[in-house]
């Protein structure tokens, strides 16, 4: 069990039953020593867990079994910040920002994704350059260090694949090279509490191959990501796998998987319902291939039902 998180989790409960810190830690340990949990240089024991648990008028295994729920909850919050950040919906960013920002993040894993959530932000909502961005970022996860690890978290890997939207020339060949090898292998990814953010990752991968016109590369990284979307039950950015798809057999030559890329995009699209969205992409879909996008989709569909 990581103690400081444990730390953070009883410093939150404790502050929300008017406790202070001194009376809290009487009689259990000095202040000095809860200062080393909480910073995580010594190891909280079972029976300190105890004590603490008692002075909060709690049994202990209500106590972590509160704990682990309350870092599963926060964590979703700042997945649904991150989302709603990543899609432009700064309405539900905001919202959801001030709730995070009152609250006390729990994991180390939590911190590091809610910072970078919150730098991300700023950028799109213009308040840093992306010079300052690089910077703020890089700092973050300690880049280019980080790549000589062997082993990343999921949140790492976001931030990485982050960075492929703001480096250029070099540098970005040197991090998608870096991912793709990653992604080769992934027991070197250990996942975190969302499998969403592995399809956003291969996502921004499979986006960044779009950009260098590397068409089977963004193939392979769309059906890695529909595959995961089958396996775990959900269609979160299925639109984007298929238009992107729908860009490489066009630029490809290959008319028949485009039109099934085609119709996969439409048929996302139009069981999710989101009117704005379903408007974004028939433009997109439009200017890129001269077509009438319903039209072209109910054409498609024709034949079958004759």
């Amino acid at each position: 069990m990581n103690s400081m998180e444990l730390s953070n989790y009883l410093e939150k409960i404790r502050f929300g039953r008017n406790m202070s810190q001194e009376e809290f830690v009487s009689d259990v340990v000095s202040i000095r020593q809860y200062q080393r949990y909480k910073n995580g240089d010594s190891v909280i024991p079972y029976e300190k867990i105890d004590q603490f648990a008692e002075k909060l008028g709690i049994t202990t295994k209500k106590l972590l079994t509160e704990f682990e729920k309350e870092k599963s909850i926060q964590y979703a919050k700042i997945n649904n910040f991150y989302n709603a950040v990543a899609n432009n919906d700064y309405k539900s960013a905001i919202n959801l920002k001030k709730d995070l920002d009152k609250d006390l993040i729990i994991s180390e894993e939590g911190r590091l994704y809610f910072t970078h959530a919150k730098i991300v932000y700023d950028y799109y909502s213009r308040k840093l350059t992306m010079n300052e961005v690089i910077n703020k970022v890089s700092e973050l996860i300690n880049y280019p260090e980080i790549l000589k690890q062997q082993y990343f978290t999921d949140v790492e890997v976001l931030i990485l694949s982050f960075l492929l939207s703001v480096f250029s020339g070099i540098q970005q060949e040197a991090l998608l090279s870096k991912l793709n090898s990653l992604f080769n292998s992934e027991d070197n990814i250990m996942a975190g509490d969302s499998d969403y953010i592995y399809t956003l990752i291969l996502m921004r991968i499979a986006k960044t191959y779009g950009i260098k016109r590397d068409f089977p590369n963004v193939i392979y990284y769309c059906d890695m990501g529909l595959e995961r979307g089958i396996q775990y039950k959900q269609y979160y950015l299925w639109e984007y796998f298929f238009y992107y798809k729908a860009l490489s057999h066009f630029a490809l030559g290959q008319r028949e998987e485009f039109d099934n890329s085609i119709l996969r995009c439409y048929n996302v699209l139009n069981m999710e319902g989101n009117h704005s969205k379903f408007e974004k992409f028939t433009a997109l879909i439009e200017k890129d291939f001269s077509i009438n996008f319903r039209e072209y989709v109910v054409n498609l569909i024709k034949p079958k039902s004759e």
